[in-house]
């Protein structure tokens, strides 16, 4: 439900990723945006961004895909993405054309979703994010549903060795001895990494707009899989340890668990309120998502920032703007210049008319 009196407010109060972004994506006005084009990409923020994502060729460093620096996958493009930048614009082609020759000639064994191809299952899902219509794109986003919904269609939770066999492994690594979570070697070894992850939540709704309903109906059994409390009690949150075989071990992390599931209210007023947005911020394109309890009751809880003009004032820590992970809430600015008296204001309110599209 967008309410175009608010947009129309934040069109006349807000920087261009914004005013883009209001244009564009709320109010569906493409000529109006493309006037705003120009200025978008002079924005210090977008340009900032726009040369982290474009990696060197040959790149400098050995893992692109995931990290925490600001020239990782992950980050540049979440940042580039939420600045407003899409797919179709020719800066952005340019900048992925790495990644696009990656899916296309280095992650090509089959199954795709191996346990060998986390970084490729990394880029599928950052390029589908940003729109990238590449038919390798979709051919790998394609494949790495299927991969998933092999494992969800069981509607399985029992991922999990006993403890007496956990006792019995040989050469876990100290700081994991009393970990209780190690996920069962037969599960990765058949089905790779079937476990949905907080980056396929990224990516994967962009599937809708192929307008298949069997592929409609694999991303919601994949959504019901993690949208209840089966998920959030049975399941460790970032899943737990995986035993890769021959004495070695990883932290799997990066689950898509719904912060706050059992308790948004606490959730909101101790733990980290950035991780919650980033991630909303994803969930709302998906119905299933919309029709939890979990979702109502957060709209709920920011309601208490609205003010008396219908805007809204989060508390600045929400949106901070800062090395790290995105996934973890680190670049959540907008790029509003923060020396601006109304930048809080006009973040907060436009992240409500996000997450308020979809009603």
């Amino acid at each position: 439900m967008i309410d175009t009196k608010i947009c129309g407010w934040l069109m006349d109060n807000a920087d261009a990723p914004i005013r883009y972004r209001v244009a564009r994506e709320l109010l569906k006005d493409e000529q109006t945006a493309k006037k705003i084009e120009p200025e978008l990409f002079e924005h210090k923020d977008v340009q900032k961004w726009l040369a982290f994502l474009k990696p060197h060729d040959p790149p400098q460093h050995r893992n692109m895909e995931h990290g925490c620096f600001d020239f990782n996958l992950e980050n540049a493009m979440s940042k580039c993405v939420h600045l407003g930048l899409y797919g179709d614009m020719p800066q952005m082609q340019d900048a992925v054309g790495l990644y696009v020759d990656r899916l296309q000639n280095q992650y090509v064994e089959k199954p795709f979703r191996n346990k060998h191809y986390f970084n490729g299952m990394m880029i599928a899902n950052f390029l589908s994010l940003a729109g990238i219509k590449d038919d390798i794109v979709i051919e790998r986003m394609l494949e790495n549903l299927d991969g998933m919904y092999d494992f969800t269609k069981q509607n399985k939770y029992d991922i999990y060795i006993s403890l007496e066999e956990r006792d019995k492994l040989a050469g876990i690594p100290p700081n994991w001895k009393d970990t209780e979570y190690f996920i069962k070697y037969e599960l990765i070894d058949e089905f790779g990494f079937c476990f949905p992850l907080i980056y396929d939540i990224i990516g994967l709704y962009n599937l809708y707009d192929l307008k298949n309903p069997d592929i409609d109906m694999k991303i919601n059994n994949i959504l019901n899989y993690i949208s209840g409390d089966d998920f959030h009690s049975k399941i460790s949150g970032g899943y737990g340890i995986l035993i890769a075989g021959g004495n070695r071990y990883h932290g799997m992390g990066w689950d898509p668990q719904y912060p706050g599931w059992f308790d948004i209210v606490g959730y909101m007023e101790k733990d980290n309120v950035p991780k919650l947005l980033y991630f909303v911020d994803f969930i709302i394109h998906y119905p299933v998502a919309l029709k939890t309890k979990w979702y109502k009751e957060l709209l709920n809880y920011l309601d208490r920032y609205k003010t008396s003009n219908e805007t809204y004032i989060f508390p600045k820590e929400w949106l901070p703007e800062k090395p790290g992970y995105a996934v973890q809430g680190f670049h959540l600015s907008l790029g509003e210049s923060r020396r601006k008296k109304n930048w809080l204001e006009i973040e907060s309110t436009f992240y409500m008319q996000l997450l308020r599209q979809n009603i």
